[in-house]
Formats: C-alpha cells, sequence, structure tokens
C-alpha cells in the first residue's frame, strides 16, 4: 500500500505542484490549505507523514505542531520561507522530522518524504547498553529509564547509530535536520545538538558514548574502543 501525505499549504499553486509530483510518485495525496482544515482532516484521516507549512493563514505551524504533537503522531516535514537557524531548531524541537526551505526542489522533496518514511521502519538498534527504538521514538539508558529527546535529537542519534564506529560529518548531520545548502548555514546548529545529546546522556558517570573525530565530524563510540580515536 503506497503511503499518505497529508499537505498542508494556503499557496494554491504549490499545493497543486506538490501534490501532483507525489501522486506521479506513487503517493496517496491529502490536501489542507489552513490549520483548520487541518484538524478536520485529522478527524477522519490517517497519514503516514504531513508536510506542513509554517506561515498559515489561521496558524503558526510550529505552534500547531505543538498542540496537536503532530510529531509524536505522524510523520513530519515543516515546509517554510522561514529559514533562520533559530526558526529550524523550533521546528525541530516541536517535532519536526525535517525542515525544507522555500523555494522547494521537489526532487530533494520526494528524497526527505521517503527518508522519513524509512527511518520510521527501521529496528531497534542497541549500543553500548543503549537501546534506540527507531519505530516508537524512544532512547533508553543500560538501566531501562526512557530518555526524552526532542525530534532533532532523535535523528541525529539514529544517523549516528546507525554508522556505528564510523565518523558522520557535520554536513551529513545537518542534512539529516534539513535540507538546506551547509555551505549557507553554520555547523553550531548540528554542535548545539549533539552538545545537548551528551548532557543528556551522561550516565553513572560516565560520558555520552559521542565522539569528536577532528576535522571531520561526531562518531557513536564504544567506551572500550576510545582509546585509538583521534576525538576531541
Amino acid at each position: 500500500m503506497s503511503a499518505t501525505v497529508l499537505i498542508v499549504e494556503d499557496a494554491p499553486e504549490s499545493l497543486a505542484m506538490i501534490a501532483g509530483y507525489l501522486a506521479e510518485n506513487g503517493f496517496r495525496t491529502l490536501c489542507a490549505a489552513s490549520g483548520a482544515e487541518l484538524r478536520n482532516r485529522l478527524q477522519s484521516a490517517q497519514p503516514d507523514i504531513i508536510l506542513l507549512d509554517v506561515n498559515l493563514p489561521d496558524d503558526d505551524g510550529i505552534t500547531l505542531a505543538r498542540q496537536l504533537r503532530l510529531g509524536e503522531r505522524f510523520g513530519l516535514i515543516f515546509v517554510t520561507g522561514r529559514d533562520s537557524d533559530e526558526d529550524v531548531l523550533a521546528g525541530l524541537e516541536a517535532g519536526g522530522d525535517d525542515y525544507v526551505t522555500k523555494p522547494i526542489n521537489l526532487r530533494t522533496l520526494l528524497a526527505r518524504i521517503r527518508s522519513v518514511l524509512r527511518r520510521s521502519r527501521e529496528p531497534v538498534i542497541t549500543f553500548d547498553g543503549w537501546i534506540l527504538d527507531v519505530v516508537r521514538r524512544e532512547l533508553f539508558r543500560p538501566t531501562g529509564q526512557l530518555v526524552e529527546l526532542t525530534s532533532g535529537e532523535f535523528n541525529i542519534l539514529v544517523a549516528l547509530a546507525s554508522r556505528q564506529m564510523q565518523p558522520v560529518s557535520r554536513d551529513f548531520l545537518l542534512d539529516v535536520i534539513s535540507n538546506r545548502d551547509p555551505r549557507e548555514i553554520s555547523g553550531h546548529t548540528v554542535d548545539n545538538l549533539i552538545a545537548r545529546l551528551r548532557k543528556k546522556m551522561l550516565h553513572e558517570g560516565k560520558d555520552a558514548p559521542i565522539v569528536t573525530i577532528r576535522g571531520v565530524g561526531y562518531a557513536l563510540m564504544p567506551e572500550q574502543s576510545r582509546g585509538d580515536t583521534p576525538a576531541g
């Protein structure tokens, strides 16, 4: 069965363009032009993923996502012309799996949608005693306690966990949380999310299993393997 995408966009031309392109690529599409229409759609529809414009005529998309807990219930990609670091972080912290800026490249948007759907179907990942449930989007300590993560933190951790022991560049991690050209945005967005992950993943006096690879980026590294790593 094809995945269902709910497109929330108030510009008729953009709405028709996105819906038509996704339909051509095998998706079932639903449309809404406002926050009120989104609410009405969700009373009877169960989309696999929502494309949510931030600047709606009757709502702010980020506020709407928080109020309806959209990121906890569906795949969620913000689609907006607002492109500051603060906007990206706000969207990710409101539960967004990704943040796509306008003007939209349809092929890139399609890749983002497929990536979010793929991540939602991956199995549980374990590392250094930690358990990362990608389907339920939950992280558990080696002792079993749940660790609360924002969507951006979770997505970065999944990217690192999927390539354990292998360094992952800042540009790649930025690509995981946003479609924006890394040449046009500071790497601080990724660095801030990594710093917050490390703080949350302190465990029984031990540092988080995330190391900095100088000149490259970051890696998820088991404790016993960190001694030979050129980390900072």
